[in-house]
């Protein structure tokens, strides 16, 4: 298959390695994309298109910092075969919803156009209409918690490029990429990708003397912008210096009317403070001697008081002193009554610890009993199952001898009989993404057979590691007779 270097390959090629050639620069062309959102939908200026996002702004902010502790790295070598390789994967995924390729067409696929050292790595972007718009894509990777398609624009170590871009059923655009390390062409040895269109270089040329006039154009107006903001700001300041000191102007004269009327308050309160001090002597003199005069009234009703008060004490010992003969002697006849109630008792509870002692013998004799018969019981069943286990060997035997089995136990571990079966080829297969359970980051699983009570099983063994780094095993047994 022949692909044709056309100008779009070619601008997306330019723009891998413009990112490559300083990410922190491109950051900012990610930082200009993530003003475009409202809620999760993007709106993109110059196609004119909205688009669905899963995460909304979210990983643009992420991708921005991520670049920005980036260094440059290599250029990428457009190949020919890459290229190649690119377009045959797009065909293969051209109305594919979510542009998986079987592992076995990938492999024929790259095996077909000659063969990779070092890595090989694929990345895919659906929608994309332009050249930034397509590697933005892939830097984000909206939806891809692991931002799988970073590595394939930036991983370090790769030296050769190959795209395709072209229509899809589903989403409009499709554009593949994949990079490698090194590829030999075995149709091509010389495998380069080269871009020669007049037409292109003019139209390219064109934007380029269109870009600088409007660069230029935007600067002089920019100036302009520049030079009215700088006379505003003079015009404003000037008003508020004028202001400023119009200002100065009212509060000094405020200041001196306050000092005045200050001046007046202060002389009427000092006259308002002697004519007050004077009204407050006379009326402590007067409250004296009104004070006086309670205090002998006072002194009256205090005797009176205190004699009264001898006399209610004096009653109430007296009544303390009789109610005190009656509670003694309460006492006395209550301790008695309760003698006779705690012996009554201590009868009654000898009588009945008697009765218990009783019941006790009779209930552990019944016990003893109970246990012999138990025990007997135990001993049958446990003749009962050494001649089922004796049973159970010699059909594990007969399916041993049958099916050639061979113990790989260890001394003191439990038996494990495996079967030696022909073309059995014991090895990990890899689970793919899109089949992991939920919280699994990638899974590993190998499958043996083994024999277990004269049966014949299928065991599974799942190698897991977790979205949070933890590893856990789990095993399935499936039986086969």
């Amino acid at each position: 298959m022949s692909v044709k270097p056309t100008a779009k390959i070619k601008e997306i090629i330019e723009e891998i390695n413009l990112l490559r050639s300083d990410p922190p620069l491109y950051a900012k062309k990610i930082e200009e994309y993530s003003h475009y959102f409202t809620n999760n939908i993007i709106k993109i200026p110059n196609i004119n298109v909205k688009i669905q996002t899963q995460e909304g702004p979210a990983p643009y902010l992420e991708t921005i910092e991520y670049l920005k502790g980036l260094g440059k790295v290599n250029e990428l070598i457009p190949s020919k075969a890459l290229c190649e390789i690119a377009q045959e994967f797009a065909d293969n995924v051209k109305d594919s919803e979510t542009g998986e390729i079987d592992e076995e067409i990938h492999e024929q696929i790259i095996d077909k156009h000659g063969t990779f050292s070092g890595r090989f790595t694929r990345a895919m972007d659906f929608g994309g209409f332009t050249s930034e718009q397509v590697v933005i894509n892939f830097l984000v990777c909206d939806g891809d918690p692991d931002r799988s398609q970073r590595e394939p624009v930036l991983g370090t170590g790769l030296k050769k490029i190959g795209i395709a871009f072209g229509p899809h059923d589903i989403y409009s655009t499709v554009c593949v990429l994949v990079t490698c390390t090194e590829f030999k062409n075995t149709k091509d040895p010389e495998d380069i990708m080269i871009f020669t269109d007049p037409e292109e270089e003019e139209k390219k040329r064109k934007e380029q003397e269109r870009l600088e006039k409007e660069r230029l154009e935007k600067e002089r107006l920019e100036k302009e912008r520049l030079e009215k903001e700088r006379l505003e700001k003079e015009r404003l300041e000037k008003e508020r210096l004028e202001k400023e000191r119009l200002e100065r102007e009212r509060l000094e004269q405020e200041r001196l009317e306050k000092e005045r009327l200050e001046q007046e308050r202060l002389e009427k309160e000092r006259l308002e403070q002697e004519r007050l001090e004077q009204e407050r002597l006379e009326k402590e003199r007067l409250e004296r001697e009104k004070r006086e005069e309670q205090t002998l009234a006072e002194e009256k009703e205090n005797a009176e008081k205190e004699r009264l008060e001898k006399e209610r004490l004096e009653k109430e010992r007296l009544e303390k002193e009789r109610l005190e003969k009656e509670r003694l002697e309460k006492e006395r006849l209550e301790k008695e009554r309760l003698e006779k109630e705690r012996l009554e008792k201590e009868r009654l509870e000898k009588e009945k610890l008697e009765k218990e002692k009783l019941e006790k013998e009779k209930l552990e004799k019944e016990k003893l009993e109970k246990e012999r018969i138990a025990k007997k019981k135990k001993e049958e069943e446990e003749e009962k199952k050494k001649n089922e286990k004796e049973k159970e060997k010699k059909k594990t035997d007969v399916v041993k001898k049958k099916y050639n089995v061979i113990n790989t136990s260890k001394e003191g571990e439990p038996t494990t009989n495996i079967f030696k079966l022909k073309k059995k080829i014991y090895s990990y297969e890899a689970v793919p993404k899109e089949k992991l359970p939920e919280g699994v980051a990638s899974m590993m699983k190998s499958d043996t057979i083994i024999i277990e009570g004269g049966k014949r099983y299928k065991k599974i063994v799942y190698n897991m590691v977790m979205l949070d780094g933890s590893k856990k095993t789990e095993e399935v047994k499936q039986c086969l007779d």
